[in-house]
């Protein structure tokens, strides 16, 4: 998940055994890649469009199965989380 990123590569990294602290290459790639401060690697500037504007109604329209399969994604994201941390145990 983008807004979830850290966590993300966080429980990647857990379930591939890749370890940071042992590798500083594998340091600085997440240095650069989440940056420090508001500058990100993985970012590019969008504008935000508001729920209930009419951008963002015709895009849920055309993007109602995205946004199911999105929901579903964060559901199964946070039952995830007791599993990957017994992993790190």
């Amino acid at each position: 998940l983008m807004e979830e990123m850290k966590e993300s590569i966080r429980r990647f990294n857990i379930v591939m055994g890749i370890n940071d602290k042992t590798d500083k290459s594998h340091e600085r790639c997440m240095t650069k890649f989440f940056g420090n401060g508001i500058h990100h690697e993985n970012s590019n500037p969008h504008p935000k469009v508001e729920e209930g504007h009419p951008a963002w109604d015709l895009l849920a329209e055309k993007n109602a199965l995205d946004i199911a399969l999105y929901e579903f994604v964060l559901k199964i994201f946070e039952e995830q989380r007791g599993m990957i941390d017994f992993y790190a145990g």
